[in-house]
């Protein structure tokens, strides 16, 4: 199996999340079921993200409430929902030379642009660009 890029892992790990969000299925179920199906490309590092944005995923939705001033979680697509979680996780939780803010930004507006409608996309902007200039204003790098 050839090297997977970061932003194909990303991928990979958010279509993971998001089809687990759907069912009920573990995920070693799911992607067994897209490696099948699909010839889901992974590895190691894409299960291993699943599993703790999983884990992150109530710290992940408290922020997403928090900034969302329209709707709560449970009206915004679960599209969405599985794009923030990734993306707040590597925001939050990646050392920011391996991942900066910025980049987890925009992958997330461009998991957005191929999977979610624009609408659905300017939401996931302005949710995690709002996010992002209160949590660096608090650390004094903005």
């Amino acid at each position: 199996m050839s090297k997977l890029s970061r932003s194909q892992r990303r991928e990979a790990a958010f279509l993971l999340i998001y089809q687990s969000m759907l069912n009920d299925d573990s995920v070693e179920e799911i992607l067994e079921m897209n490696i099948e199906e699909f010839d889901m490309q992974t590895d190691d590092s894409v299960m291993q993200t699943v599993k703790i944005v999983q884990e992150y995923a109530v710290q992940a939705d408290e922020i997403i409430n928090k900034y969302s001033t329209t709707r709560k979680i449970q009206r915004i697509p679960k599209i969405c929902v599985a794009v923030m979680r990734l993306a707040i996780y590597e925001m939050d939780c990646l050392d920011k030379k391996e991942v900066p803010d910025k980049v987890a930004i925009n992958e997330a507006i461009e998991l957005c642009k191929k999977y979610a409608g624009d609408k659905d996309c300017k939401f996931v902007s302005g949710l995690l660009g709002s996010y992002y200039r209160e949590k660096n204003a608090k650390l004094g790098t903005e």
